[in-house]
Formats: C-alpha cells, sequence, structure tokens
C-alpha cells in the first residue's frame, strides 16, 4: 500500500512547489465523526448518531486570487478555488449495535448489545474548495462580505485499527459469543488497514479579522473497504462499505496576506 500513499505525498510535494509565491492560509479543527458500519441496523439513525468519535485536523489552504489579473483578468474560477491538503485523526470511535435487532429480548439480541468495537483512524488528503463569493472580496479589508460558503470534494487516505469485545466473554477463546452471522471464518478481521476515502461536503467561512476566519463544514466520507469496524457480515457479497458523517468547526489564519498582483 506504499504507492498510493507515494503518490499522495508527491501530489503535495509538486503543489507547495508550484504555489511559492501564492497566497497560504493555515488551519486547526475539531469535531465529531459518526460511522455507519455494521455495527448497527443499516440506515439506522440511532446507529449513525451514536456509532460516533472525535475528530482533530490540521489543514493548508493554497488559494490563486492574488494572481487572477495576472493569469486572466477575465478569468473569474481563479478566484474562487482553493487547493486544500489535511491531516485528520479520529480518535476511538465506539461502536455498538443499535436498531430492532439488538433490542430483541433473545440470545441473539443479547449477543449483539454485548458485541462493542472500537476504530481510531488517521486520514492525508487533497481536496478542492469553491467559494461561492470572491475570495477576493471576502479576504480583503476593504469588503463588508463576511460570509463565504463553499463545496468541497476530494480523496483522503486512511491509515485505521479497529478492536472487538464481548460482555460474554472472550471471542477469541469462544467465538460463540458473537452473532451466529459472525460466526464463520473470514467474518472477522480485527487490526489494522488501509483504505481510500472520497469526501464531499459543504462549509462556509466567517471572517473574524483581517487574518483570522471562523469555519464550519460538514463532510459526507466513503470508505472504499469493509473492514474499518473489522466486521465482514457479507465476506461474500461484500456490498455494504463503511461511510462516515463528518463535521468540525476551527479556525483558519491567513499566512502571507496581500493584495493580487497589478491591483
Amino acid at each position: 500500500m506504499k504507492t498510493p500513499i507515494t503518490i499522495l505525498f508527491v501530489i503535495v510535494f509538486f503543489l507547495e512547489i508550484k504555489a511559492q509565491h501564492y497566497t497560504h492560509d493555515i488551519g486547526g479543527f475539531v469535531g465529531s465523526t459518526s460511522l455507519q458500519t455494521d455495527y448497527g441496523q443499516r440506515n439506522h439513525f440511532g446507529s449513525e448518531l451514536n456509532n460516533e468519535g472525535l475528530s482533530f485536523s490540521v489543514a493548508h489552504y493554497l488559494s490563486f486570487y492574488n494572481k487572477t489579473l495576472r493569469w486572466d483578468p477575465n478569468n473569474v474560477m481563479h478566484n474562487h478555488l482553493m487547493i486544500k491538503t489535511d491531516l485528520q485523526y479520529v480518535s476511538n470511535t465506539k461502536l455498538e449495535h443499535h436498531g430492532i435487532y439488538a433490542k430483541k429480548q433473545s440470545f441473539g439480541g443479547e449477543q449483539l448489545r454485548a458485541m462493542k468495537g472500537s476504530v481510531r483512524m488517521l486520514n492525508l488528503g487533497v481536496n478542492i474548495e469553491f467559494y461561492l463569493k470572491s475570495l477576493e472580496e471576502f479576504v480583503y479589508p476593504h469588503s463588508d462580505v463576511s460570509f463565504n460558503p463553499f463545496f468541497t470534494f476530494g480523496v483522503q487516505y486512511s491509515f485505521f485499527n479497529n478492536t472487538l469485545t464481548s460482555d460474554l466473554g472472550d471471542w477469541q477463546q469462544d467465538i460463540s459469543v458473537l452473532p451466529k452471522k459472525y460466526q464463520s471464518d473470514g467474518h472477522i478481521d480485527v487490526g489494522s488497514g488501509e483504505s481510500f476515502v472520497f469526501n464531499i461536503g459543504v462549509g462556509t467561512r466567517f471572517k473574524l479579522t483581517e487574518k483570522l476566519d471562523l469555519v464550519a463544514q460538514y463532510n459526507y466520507q466513503y470508505f472504499f473497504s469493509d473492514k474499518i469496524d473489522g466486521l465482514q457480515a457479507e465476506v461474500f457479497e461484500n456490498k455494504n462499505t463503511e461511510w462516515g458523517l463528518n463535521i468540525q468547526v476551527g479556525l483558519i489564519y491567513h499566512l502571507n496576506f496581500s493584495l493580487p498582483l497589478f491591483y
């Protein structure tokens, strides 16, 4: 799995070399990540809401609005785009079964309720952010623009580690403490792993000062793996990959605020 990591680092390095004279921001974020996995009933709101953990991110932003007039005064696209590279850490997300099957007063329901998992991950990514309002008008102090909503999409590469326990006993010594569908060979894959992640989301910046922005963002994360939680309930079909909802707030600082060339 070294090849995907190398590709991401090459992309980031190339962007940094090409961007030495452009505008740079740095940011820090905190929030929560809710995971939809094989824990819980599929498409069950309780599973999506309760299986969550804290998330922390640091990010670098590259923008081009101070070069717009030099490149092409008629091309406004440069004035709305940012390239974001980020590093995200998701702390131990507690995973439990929720829904109608876990609520059943039967031995199967008890097995589901007793089954507990966790996952933590580190994600490295590259994203494109498209801002609805001109970045030049938003950033410069002469403007009255305070809010600037944006759309974002991109890819991440995730390193994750998961665990599995049962309140009924040690499943590694006695697999029968787990629900029947997880007792077959190949349905449990606990440990570390890696996966590509597709991101899409929305957010907004609010200008606090000339060089500081408050940011709120909401992302949907689609993992190209069914092993994030360590379970493979449909090991032969493998239809249900994992996904997450990530909500964060943070602060962004403008490193080299400057007027555009020929402004």
